[in-house]
């Protein structure tokens, strides 16, 4: 049972040949009884295909093939609409004009017009009413009958009417859903494509900031290295050893460094670089989000002397990314920039206390998909996300010492 019901095939099958089979058997019922109720005592009931002397003009099953054939064509409805219209009308029509007890053949080519509605465009189905109510009404609305003929005119054009707009109703609520649909989909395509660029240029940022912190410095080491080798003359065989050391050292350092900047930096190689934010511009950069109206509380640690030149840069750019949302996204009243040093790392932690989703309700956010991509780089862990009782808390932790970097690397 439950193949059956999960085939399309029979699904569809089900659903083409159910409807017709359920309008049709109202009409073969009222076929049946009216000859028997309303020609009951009166005068025989007009039908061409009559059994011969029987009284009231009973149907034979001539009758009902042709009530049936009026339904018929609604089989193919969803895949020929105009056709099953075409023909329900004419068959309807036919079976009108021919002294016929008074079965709802109509229903036929409304159910048809409804599906036209539902398939083609609003012009194509209100041309198609038109032609149809006509049909409808030359055939079976009959002036001379008397007062009674203007309630058919009225009840025939508004049945095709509340048809044919139900239809065109249905067509544009699908329109509508496959396009909100589509919209979604294009939005996500975007979202992502827009997340990986952002991460790029993250890249691009990290690249320039390790060229000017530590490129031009190793240069410098590399030559005065050079000068020293050829300026000392005491101890001339240890101190030309350590010098030629540090001069090798420096210049390995500085190749292994050029070739990650080289790979970093391959979609922007002459970008011009830019100086360098440090912890030190911390109190500058809170001043300038309290501007926004939060008020940050900020705890540096006094012992950050000897941190490197490169996590320095880093843990900048990460508590700038963080204030910055913070401002912008999370709608919070205070917030709270913690930067400490716990053996060999440095630790950041940025929280504030506003709604929590601002960077993870619908998905990573092209901020932390940054912060993760810097701290990443640098062998380092990463968490962002809310916290119990409301706000948003990100925290960084930053080695400081190359062992650690290469641990991951």
């Amino acid at each position: 049972m439950e193949r059956t019901v999960n085939n399309p095939r029979l699904r569809d099958a089900a659903y083409d040949y159910g409807i017709p089979a359920l309008l049709l058997m109202p009409a073969w019922a009222m076929l049946w009884a009216y000859p028997r109720v309303v020609g009951a005592g009166g005068p025989p009931v007009p039908m061409p295909f009559g059994v011969p002397g029987a009284p009231h003009g009973v149907a034979t099953a001539l009758t009902y093939a042709f009530v049936a054939l009026i339904f018929l064509p609604l089989v193919v409805r969803r895949k020929h609409p105009m056709t099953a219209l075409a023909l329900t009308t004419v068959l309807s029509a036919v079976y009108s004009v021919t002294p016929n007890p008074p079965v709802p053949t109509q229903i036929a080519p409304i159910v048809a017009l409804y599906v036209v509605g539902t398939l083609r465009d609003r012009r194509t189905v209100w041309i198609a009413y038109a032609l149809v109510t006509a049909v409808t009404l030359l055939t079976s609305v009959h002036p001379q009958s008397g007062v009674s003929w203007i309630g058919d005119v009225v009840s025939t054009v508004t049945s095709f009417a509340v048809a044919a707009a139900l239809g065109d109703a249905a067509r544009s609520r699908r329109a509508y859903i496959a396009a909100v649909e589509q919209r979604a989909i294009d939005a996500e395509r975007t979202r992502e494509d827009e997340a990986r660029r952002r991460v790029e240029e993250e890249r691009l940022r990290i690249a320039r900031e390790l060229h000017d912190v530590t490129a031009h410095s190793l240069s410098i080491i590399a030559l005065q290295a050079g000068a020293a080798e050829k300026a000392v003359r005491r101890d001339p065989d240890g101190a030309i050893e350590a010098l030629r050391t540090i001069r090798v050292t420096s210049k390995d350092s500085l190749d292994e460094l050029r070739a990650m900047l080289g790979v970093l930096r391959s979609a922007d190689e002459d970008a011009p670089l830019s100086p360098a934010g440090r912890l030190e511009r911390l109190p500058e950069l809170v001043r300038s989000v309290e501007q926004a109206g939060v008020h940050v509380t900020l705890a540096v640690a006094d012992d950050l002397g000897d941190v490197p030149a490169y996590v320095d840069v880093s843990a900048y750019r990460i508590v700038q990314e963080a204030i910055t949302n913070v401002a912008r996204h999370a709608q919070a009243s205070t917030a709270r920039v913690v930067v400490r040093r716990e053996g060999d790392e440095l630790t950041l932690e940025i929280a504030d206390d506003g709604r929590g989703v601002k960077m993870g309700a619908l998905g990573e956010g092209h901020g932390i998909a940054g912060m993760r991509e810097r701290v990443a780089a640098l062998g380092g862990t990463f968490e962002a996300g809310p916290v119990a009782g409301g706000g948003f808390r990100v925290t960084a932790r930053l080695p400081m010492t190359r062992g650690a970097q290469r641990r991951d690397g």
